[in-house]
């Protein structure tokens, strides 16, 4: 990989890092709704995204619903729900099951194979997410971190389904993914949250903070540059580089927001992240990044 290509990788983890530790920041510090938040980022990706909205759909245009779907309002909606009570550092490190996720899914739905060391690599993954997200002195799943992985999940399955719906552009998939965010979350945020004056008056500023930072840095921009490199190098060159989202994510929630990393943390990245290395190397799923 060359020298610059690999700078502006490096540089979309620590964006898709960053946007950890806002998000995070925005919604347990302040009373910002989860499902506001989504529907205000849509907003601002539209904003620079929509003369993208009106190039042709590919032919499998109901797969490519399904996968927006998926990636948008479900996964925003786990996730940004999510990091309401979970920590930046751990959901980082927990976001890390996207690949064996979707190697999963690709089993289920591709029907492709996988041998004995993805299978061990794969079951490894999960022991590591059920060590982060127990809590042995409450006996009980730490729920937030339980709805970081859920939002992963659903965007396993959109990575997945990605697969079937034929050559996208990716600046059309990105405007069509903000204007199903748009519609879906704001209806749930018609609906369940309630008081949106009072939160913009009390919250305007870390609001607008975390939904343009998810939407430029992440949405357009990494979300773009990690396109193009999937299309210039392989898989097993591109994925694996991705394990660096958790080591900025951690550095940057002690830094900034003064997080503990749990003992059970580094337990966990410990099992989890050499496992994922295993899996994308091993393996042909590009997951689709999107936080």
């Amino acid at each position: 990989m060359r020298a610059f290509d690999f700078a502006i990788l490096m540089m979309c983890c620590l964006f898709w890092a960053g946007n950890f530790v806002v998000s995070s920041w925005a919604l347990s510090s302040h009373p910002v709704p989860p499902f506001m938040l989504a529907f205000i980022r849509a907003i601002v990706v539209l904003i620079f995204m929509f003369p993208f909205l009106f190039k042709a759909w590919p032919a499998q245009w109901w797969r490519l619903a399904i996968v927006c779907a998926c990636v948008g309002p479900i996964h925003l909606a786990f996730l940004y729900t999510g990091l309401q009570t979970a920590s930046a550092s751990g959901s980082s490190i927990v976001s890390q099951m996207l690949i064996p996720l979707a190697t999963i899914m690709s089993v289920i739905f591709l029907r492709e194979t996988i041998g004995w060391i993805r299978g061990a690599a794969i079951f490894g993954a999960f022991i590591g997410t059920l060590v982060m997200i127990y809590e042995p002195s409450a006996f009980s799943f730490n729920i937030g971190l339980l709805y970081v992985l859920g939002a992963y999940t659903s965007l396993a399955i959109g990575s997945v389904m990605m697969k079937t719906v034929g050559d996208v552009d990716w600046r059309q998939y990105v405007a069509w993914l903000a204007v199903m965010v748009l519609i879906f979350m704001g209806a749930a945020t018609a609906i369940f949250e309630g008081e949106h004056v009072a939160v913009w008056q009390a919250a305007k500023g870390p609001l607008l903070i975390a939904a343009i930072y998810a939407a430029l840095a992440v949405s357009v921009f990494a979300h773009g540059q990690y396109f193009k490199m999937m299309t210039k190098y392989d898989v097993s060159v591109v994925v694996p580089l991705t394990l660096m989202v958790p080591v900025f994510a951690c550095i940057l929630a002690v830094m900034f927001r003064g997080e503990t990393i749990f003992p059970r943390y580094y337990v966990g990245a410990a099992l989890i992240l050499p496992c994922v290395f295993i899996i994308a190397r091993r393996g042909k799923i590009a997951p689709v990044q999107e936080d």
